[in-house]
């Protein structure tokens, strides 16, 4: 039955459906796991020669993978580097006609995986690709060690109910039209994306979020939120894998955690293949790095991009040498964490500084709609939003239900009219862990909202309260209503989260 020409055709046809899906290296597993259900074999592996790769990236040699992604054998993988390109299997192996046509078809898919791995571009978001992006933040980080010049990182996903390609997409939009003269952006891995404010300190994130923020608005996607989490240089550290690992564990530690994972490992498995003399990978714990020949730099290279997208991985590097050799060969690198270079030129070292700015930020989606209350429903409605010129004082009243509260603030309509709504919601017994940090109207923004920025009044290790920074995006009949609604459509999901709780 195996060697039928019908045989042929049905496993070629079914390639084919599977090798037009998934991104990085998944298709090679989603293949091998279907032809070893097909044709009952206890083991299967496929071998892609040398020029499946090495015309896109010099360097790529021949590739082995194996049934459920796990590290082929060094015997085994002595003997398959031998084979012509082809599918494996064992207690059989397909014709000899079909494992080579198949081997071709992977190649070609193998070889079109690399070259949008290292395009200039990725070709969903529009933005710079990853490999772009993070030779700007060497450029970044090495400006920040000779000059002095600061540079910001800044990781940015979003939330919400929308598809992520969808929430993808907007996003990218939505950096296009945000970025300033000097930044620049691109993918950091599926999902999040990477900005690198040029010359620009900590106070520039602030207003670079809120111009995202309302860029998204403005594209029609007010039910998507916007996350974002930083890393200076060369406040914080001159090296650029540390800088883009201070912003992701922020990203985390902020409670985000960006969707598609089994899309960032088969991305990230496809770069470490990249490497020079890597052959085989395993994505396990430790993650398994088999490679055909030694390299004293290999481990560091691969536990670098391990780390990049798992911050407490570890990695394993397995050498195939010429006869088997037991464990000789490999090396293991646990959880002991990569040193990076933290001095100036100087040799002083640069210490850690304090920012004025946040390292992570919660940019919720704007709401004109009253906010959710934490109590059976029921919900803050904005009753009165008004100046008063001649006291210089802006005055908010809210209703929760039957009760009623008012806010008074002497200030401009802006701040007024953010920090009068915290002071109506105190009045209303409504618990609220933010201080008022800033309240700006977003110029040369589609509708010009206000943009206000809330910060938690607690920020101890052993406190549940939120850690990053709240910011809301409203418009209004004038500038203290879209002030209130701003503040109350910042507070939307910490009042929906306590509704919860109470």
């Amino acid at each position: 039955m195996i060697d039928s020409p019908s045989t042929d055709q049905e496993d070629l046809t079914a390639a084919s459906e599977i090798l037009g899906r998934g991104d990085g290296v998944s298709w090679a597993y989603e293949l091998l796991e279907h032809l070893a259900t097909r044709h009952r074999l206890v083991d299967a592996w496929l071998v892609l020669d040398p020029i499946a790769g090495r015309g896109v990236v010099p360097g790529v040699g021949s590739q082995l993978f194996g049934l459920g992604g796990r590290a082929v054998p060094d015997d085994r993988a002595r003997a398959l580097l031998l084979r012509p390109a082809g599918v494996y299997g064992e207690p059989r192996g397909l014709d000899t006609a079909t494992s080579s046509a198949l081997g071709a078809m992977c190649g070609a898919v193998f070889r079109a995986s690399l070259a949008s791995l290292a395009s200039a571009v990725d070709p969903r978001s529009g933005l710079k690709s990853r490999h772009v992006i993070e030779e700007a933040v060497a450029r970044s980080a090495a400006c920040g060690a000779r000059y002095g010049w600061s540079s910001t990182l800044v990781l940015l996903t979003t939330a919400g109910d929308a598809a992520p390609e969808e929430r993808w997409l907007a996003l990218g939009a939505a950096l296009t039209q945000a970025l300033r003269t000097g930044d620049e952006a691109g993918v950091s891995s599926p999902g999040v994306a990477l900005a690198i404010l040029g010359n620009a300190g900590p106070d520039a994130v602030r207003p670079f979020v809120a111009r995202v923020r309302a860029a998204l608005s403005a594209g029609g996607w007010d039910e998507i939120d916007l996350h974002a989490a930083t890393a200076t240089t060369p406040e914080e550290t001159v090296d650029p894998a540390e800088l883009g690992r201070l912003a992701a564990e922020r990203l985390t530690e902020a409670g985000v955690v960006p969707s598609a994972l089994a899309e960032v490992a088969s991305t990230l498995e496809l770069e470490l293949r990249l490497l020079p003399a890597v052959v085989c990978v395993e994505m396990a714990t430790p993650v398994v790095v088999v490679s055909s020949a030694r390299s004293e730099t290999l481990h560091d290279d691969a536990l670098r991009a391990v780390r990049a997208r798992r911050l407490h991985a570890s990695v394993q590097v397995r050498t195939l040498s010429e006869e088997p050799s037991g464990h000789e060969g490999a090396r293991q690198v646990t959880d002991a964490p990569l040193v990076y270079r933290r001095e100036h030129p100087n040799g002083t070292g640069a210490a850690r500084s304090e920012h004025a700015a946040p390292h992570s930020i919660s940019a919720m989606a704007p709401s004109g709609n009253p906010a959710t209350a934490p109590h059976g429903g029921t919900r803050v409605a904005l009753l009165c939003a008004e100046f008063d010129p001649s006291r210089g004082a802006s005055e908010v009243s809210l209703a929760f239900g039957a009760a009623r509260g008012t806010g008074r603030a002497s200030a401009g309509p802006l701040a007024g009219g953010a920090q009068a709504t915290l002071n109506a919601l105190e009045a209303l017994a409504i618990d609220v862990p933010f201080y008022l940090v800033s309240a700006e109207r977003a110029h040369g923004v589609p509708g010009e909202p206000v943009v206000v920025v809330l910060a938690p009044k607690r920020r101890g290790d052993d406190d549940d309260g939120p850690t990053a920074e709240r910011l809301g995006v409203a418009t209004g009949t004038g500038d203290v209503e879209a002030a209130s609604r701003a503040t109350l459509g910042a507070l939307n999901r910490h009042l929906a989260r306590s509704a919860a709780v109470l």
